[in-house]
């Protein structure tokens, strides 16, 4: 079974165009991101899935320089875009990551992976309630999923965010047709923010780094992390308060005018 790591990533954010690229540690964000994801055990192959908008070349340069696969596919609809990827791979089944997550951890990985193998789920993921720091989101499907989401998603949250047609029908919300679980966090660390959708977002990441290293904080684990904010509350009270999941937000108040037509 072939299990392939997706990063998408584009420079055209909406929020903060080219934050994938800021400095994290003296090397760009993702470079920084794909670090950490390269500890994962049970990863075959990474690849970065960007948009086919020319601004993007940069992305796929440095995909190249980082050694991972690269895959330009559809600027807006990435569910297309990740089902492409996955193809092109030969994937038997997907981890979905973003690429605004730069302390996303391997354990947590492996450990979806291992839930998805052990009880033969069809979907799992961390995030049906989410209990871990927003940042750290994963999600693990198998490849036949991808492609029924691809075929049959319509919704412009579906579409946009890979996911939510999935959860729609996955036990984990009274779905009937996909087997699914979630991984939760020892305890809610819902609150802590280890994203970077916004100006704040990043002086917080480079006001962890500073504190930790480079480093040290490429190979720290979660809990290492937390134990590092909880010691400098300053440093989390810089992004304190952005809402959680504002881009599904927006894209679930697009749904009511239509979906995608394909």
């Amino acid at each position: 079974m072939k299990t392939v790591a997706i990063v998408q990533a584009r420079i055209r954010s909406e929020r903060l165009p080219g934050k994938v690229l800021y400095e994290l540690g003296g090397r760009p964000l993702l470079a920084f991101m794909f670090e950490r994801i390269r500890r994962t055990k049970g990863v075959d192959e990474l690849v970065l899935a960007t948009g086919d908008d020319p601004a993007n070349a940069v992305l796929s340069g440095l995909g190249h320089d980082l050694g991972v696969t690269v895959f330009q596919g559809s600027e807006q609809d990435v569910l297309a875009r990740f089902a492409s990827s996955a193809r092109a791979a030969d994937a038997d089944r997907v981890v979905r990551l973003t690429g605004d997550c730069p302390f996303c951890d391997p354990e947590i990985i492996d450990s979806l992976l291992d839930l998805q193998q052990r009880d033969a789920l069809d979907y799992c993921g961390n995030m049906l309630p989410p209990t871990w720091p927003d940042g750290l989101d994963a999600s693990v499907f198998t490849r036949d999923v991808l492609e029924q989401a691809d075929a049959e998603a319509r919704l412009p949250s579906e579409r946009e965010h890979v996911v939510p047609w999935m959860w729609t029908h996955c036990s984990l919300q009274g779905g009937e047709r996909f087997k699914a679980a979630n991984l939760a966090c020892p305890e809610d660390l819902s609150s802590e923010r280890w994203t970077i959708d916004d100006p704040a977002d990043y002086l917080m990441l480079r006001s962890l780094v500073a504190a930790s290293g480079a480093d040290a904080l490429i190979a720290a684990g979660w809990r290492e992390i937390l134990d590092t904010m909880r010691a400098r509350p300053r440093i989390g009270a810089i992004n304190a308060g952005i809402e959680r999941d504002a881009g599904l937000a927006r894209s679930r108040a697009q749904d009511a005018n239509g979906g995608i037509s394909r």
